[in-house]
């Protein structure tokens, strides 16, 4: 059930029509997109997001379903953030991260309960399943390398804090010994108190697998206001905790 008691019932409705890998439309009009997952996105050149189009068709298509929320409930295109079950025991998100057709992605307003999400995802990546045979879907290491192409698209990225350095708008914690260049995932202010009583210098050689959304590198600059932005390579915005794994290694 994957944590059902503790989201709030919603919407029940028919499922009339698939759009792509996580989100469908209801007989009601009500477009729904799965809260916390991510599916390739639907493109003639990547099989895979077809596939996952029609595994989400086969698993909810014509059948009733039940909306819960957890968190924001509409995204700013009116489209229902939600998680959603069939006849109120089987876990959509959870069949889909499953058979390796999504990712966890959450936002800093629907996050809750992740670890029942990344044990799934787990699962279906040591299995090899859907994405993960995919190399264009695989975490990739955190240097400019292997991120070089990437920026604008959701990744998973892994590597060790080499350093944390802390500015007065912001804490990046560096994979690698040249913040200038080397990839950083970076915490925003107005997110710090997120982070509770955890003190981000422990962060310091550990390993760790962040996901988000790639920035391209950045060179030093000076703004419109007069803002010195020093050089940064490509980086990572962490603006809440559940966008970190710490491995083991």
């Amino acid at each position: 059930m994957a944590a059902s008691p503790f989201w709030e019932d919603g919407e029940s409705g028919i499922v009339k029509e698939i759009i792509d890998g996580d989100s469908f439309i209801l007989e009601s009009g009500l477009v729904v997109r799965l809260a916390q997952i991510e599916a390739p996105r639907l493109r003639d050149d990547v099989p895979i997001s077809q596939k996952a189009r029609d595994f989400l068709a086969n698993l909810v298509k014509d059948k009733k379903v039940k909306l819960k929320y957890g968190g924001l409930r509409r995204d700013k295109m009116g489209r229902a953030l939600a998680q959603v079950y069939i006849a109120n025991e089987i876990w959509v998100q959870g069949e889909i991260l499953k058979a390796g057709y999504a990712r966890v992605h959450t936002y800093i307003d629907n996050r809750s309960h992740i670890q029942d999400f990344w044990l799934v995802e787990r699962e279906a990546r040591r299995n090899g399943r859907g994405v993960w045979s995919d190399p264009m879907f695989q975490a990739r290491f955190a240097t400019t390398e292997a991120l070089s192409g990437s920026e604008g698209s959701f990744q998973l990225v892994e590597g060790k804090i080499e350093k944390v350095l802390h500015g007065e708008t912001l804490v990046k914690l560096c994979f690698g010994n040249d913040e200038t260049k080397d990839v950083c995932a970076i915490i925003p202010r107005q997110s710090w108190k997120l982070w509770g009583d955890n003190n981000l210098d422990d962060f310091t050689g550990l390993n760790i697998r962040v996901r988000g959304r790639i920035n391209g590198p950045q060179i030093a600059r000076i703004t419109k206001k007069g803002r010195n932005l020093p050089a940064h390579g490509p980086s990572i915005w962490l603006d809440h905790p559940e966008q970190v794994e710490f491995l083991i290694i």
